[in-house]
């Protein structure tokens, strides 16, 4: 099967030729339909994750259908549609007990752990997978478990959102920002969309969000104006350090804000005298459950979550990433075997 390795902290991706994997007990053998490109898989490049050790087959979004069930596996079939979770986990420590299995102690992250999905075929444990309505396209398959399904974990989950809250969206153009757009909407928010790039303002803009905004030296000003001078109600914070002082002074008087991402990898300060005397909450939140993922495919089948990607063969996965590293991609980038 062709496959896309990560060769070396630092060095392009390389396409190569690797054994088709065969799947052991528990385990299930995927023929990926489709995958997407996270920043999480270039920080991986990058070498913020040591543990990912190369050479090793990067992706950890997985959606495609079961091409062979390993032993004692039950309750699937081959043939079937089907998402994994980014991650396995052990489903008997605290975490796992209690539904929140995305912080199990014992997870292993598909892409870093062990091989990935930017490949034909990857073997998946089958407590990972969630079944696909086939109602379901699979570019909103491909994004269910990283992107949609973990959107709705940062924001009812994590922010617990309230309906006609105010939501301010960073990085609004980029995969996860333009999908956090519309779920919130569908939540019942009112939308800011913040972006760096004045060219995705009509894509955003399309997507659902009420206000878009271009990074620059008046944002917290057009803020101020477009709330009443009340702030924002949460921040889905997806950029992380470059935009985070901005979203926390951007919060209103017990505002909150939940991050998903940190694309410089980078520290942030927290000026604890503006967080404590006007009790803001700054919360991190990371991947899905499977009840996430079950949601975020539901309501991508009843059109409430329209995925917005560009289709690419897995060749073009080094383009595919310098394009997201220049902020030139809108929505997620996504591999057709």
């Amino acid at each position: 099967m062709r496959a896309v390795f990560m060769t070396g902290y630092g060095r392009p991706l390389e396409v190569r030729e690797a054994e088709v994997p065969r799947p052991g007990a528990g385990e299930v053998l995927v023929r990926i339909e489709m995958t997407g490109a996270c920043y999480r898989d270039i920080l991986t490049v990058e070498g913020f994750f040591p543990k990912a050790r190369p050479p090793l087959i990067l992706g950890h979004e997985i959606a495609g259908r079961i091409a062979e069930l390993g032993e004692g596996v039950e309750g699937f079939t081959k043939g079937e549609r089907v998402v994994s979770l980014t991650y396995t986990y052990c489903g008997q420590c605290r975490n796992c007990r209690s539904g929140r299995e995305n912080i199990c102690r014992n997870r292993l992250w598909y892409g870093e752990d062990m091989d990935g999905s930017y490949a034909e075929y990857i073997r998946v444990k089958a407590g990972s997978l969630v079944k696909v309505p086939e109602a379901v396209p699979p570019e909103g398959a491909a994004i269910a478990a990283c992107v949609t399904g973990m959107l709705i974990h940062a924001f009812q989950r994590v922010a617990r959102l309230s309906e006609n809250e105010t939501v301010l969206v960073t990085g609004a153009g980029g995969g996860v920002g333009i999908h956090a757009v519309q779920i919130a909407k569908a939540l019942g928010a009112r939308v800011i969309a913040l972006t760096s790039s004045p060219g995705k303002v009509e894509q955003i803009t399309k997507a659902g969000a009420d206000e878009v905004l271009v990074l620059g030296d008046k944002t917290l000003e057009e803020i101020k104006r477009i709330t009443g001078g009340e702030g924002i109600d949460l921040v889905l914070e997806s950029v992380g350090q470059p935009t985070f002082s901005v979203s926390l002074r951007a919060l209103a008087w017990g505002g909150r804000i939940v991050n998903v991402g940190n694309v410089s990898a980078s520290s942030v300060e927290i000026p604890l005298g503006l967080v404590i005397l006007r009790e803001n909450m700054v919360s991190g939140s990371i991947s899905s459950t499977k009840q996430d993922v079950e949601q975020a495919l539901e309501m991508t089948a009843r059109g409430l979550v329209r995925p917005i990607a560009t289709v690419l063969p897995l060749e073009k996965a080094q383009e595919a990433h310098e394009l997201m590293k220049r902020r030139e991609s809108v929505g997620r980038m996504l591999f057709k075997p």
